[in-house]
């Protein structure tokens, strides 16, 4: 073994690498963009969750355990209809309403009474009763339902020990979505990993294919043939939106049998929702298809796809969990709207008519990145 022949070999592939910017460029951003992605989804709690008070307190109690509560974790917004703050929880608008009596401050004060000794009549003052408000909470969210019963815990907690006096407030909890109060982390978990595996392994098949249609010369012997661009596009995305809709339902199959996952809403809506995140999939191969040369190019950009994929749309970490000026971007990621939809509709048990948004949102992304391909394909040369 010769250091020469070694140093030779090392030489020619730093020249080939040289001459190969794109390469050298995916190599160096990949591991950075991991990292901070990492960083950013996992370093930091839920922040700014939405909770509505409905303070019908008399008193000054329920306002002082309001001021308690950690502003940084709970956002917290006023209304004087418990109705209308009900309603937005179960509408996915507010993750909690905190709802305070007209009696609270008097139930969690001491009273003062009378008694007899000796046969004189003497004041005492007799304990509180207990107060209780009502929380009526969405659960669907764990990591965020959690947070919300833990900050309203504490803050009262926090004001009995600065009185110096046990803490006379109870809270009773509503559930917005009963069938859903039990529900595992498992059955949130699912949605994300459906909607991830679907985006991963659509997205790379699809990618790689593409790739070796051109790197083979099937590619440019379609572009000479009589179908347009659009055409020749449109055709993979067909033959790819099959195979899709097969790994959809192969994938529901195994979320609903292997996992038993909870199932509040209609199957077929969400069988809709995951047939079009393949779609989106498959369309956003084809896109970037077009900005790789070979094989190896393909494959370095698949981490571009993986980590905002998987740490920015909400599989693991709720989107509210994020910076805020990182959230808007987790908006643009088909994934998010899919993972969001299925959980409404397998957990919450929303139909069409509540997740139609969301539809609309994932087949726009299919059209966007079915022009841009489009267009990508007219653009290169081959």
């Amino acid at each position: 073994m010769k250091i020469r022949h070694i140093g030779a070999v090392a030489h020619k592939q730093f020249l080939t690498l040289k001459h190969d910017r794109r390469s050298l460029a995916l190599m160096l951003l990949a591991p950075v963009m991991a990292m901070l992605v990492f960083g950013f989804a996992f370093g930091s709690s839920p922040k700014h969750v939405p909770v509505i008070v409905v303070d019908n307190d008399t008193g000054a109690l329920a306002g002082k355990i309001v001021n308690k509560i950690d502003h940084d974790a709970i956002a917290i917004s006023y209304s004087s209809s418990e109705q209308w703050a009900r309603q937005q929880v179960t509408g996915g608008k507010a993750v909690a309403a905190l709802i305070f009596g007209s009696n609270f401050t008097r139930d969690a004060s001491p009273t003062p009474g009378t008694t007899t000794r000796g046969g004189q009549t003497v004041p005492t003052v007799q304990a509180p009763v207990g107060a209780q408000a009502t929380v009526f909470i969405d659960t669907t969210n764990q990591q965020l339902s959690a947070v919300v019963m833990s900050s309203i815990g504490a803050a009262a907690q926090k004001l009995a020990t600065e009185q110096g006096a046990k803490n006379p407030v109870t809270f009773d909890s509503q559930y917005a979505f009963s069938k859903a109060k039990d529900a595992r982390y498992i059955d949130y978990f699912v949605p994300g990993i459906m909607a991830f595996a679907i985006t991963l392994f659509t997205a790379m098949l699809t990618l790689l294919a593409f790739v070796g249609e051109r790197t083979s010369g099937t590619l440019n012997r379609l572009k000479v043939s009589p179908a347009t661009e659009g055409e020749i596009v449109l055709g993979y995305e067909a033959a790819f939106g099959v195979i899709a809709t097969i790994q959809a339902l192969l994938i529901l199959a195994c979320a609903v049998w292997v996992y038993n996952i909870l199932i509040v809403g209609p199957l077929w809506v969400a069988l809709l929702l995951v047939v079009l995140t393949a779609i989106d999939a498959q369309a956003i191969g084809i896109l970037v298809s077009a900005l790789a040369q070979r094989e190896s190019q393909a494959v370095q950009f698949i981490p571009f796809i993986i980590f905002p994929v998987f740490l920015l749309s909400g599989i693991f970490v709720p989107v509210q969990s994020l910076p805020n000026w990182l959230q808007p971007l987790s908006y643009l990621l088909p994934p998010t709207w899919s993972i969001d939809s299925l959980r409404n509709v397998l957990l919450r048990g929303w139909g069409i008519e509540h997740v139609w948004l969301h539809v609309a949102v994932l087949a726009g992304f299919a059209l966007v990145f079915t022009i841009l391909a489009i267009i990508g394909l007219k653009r290169r040369r081959v």
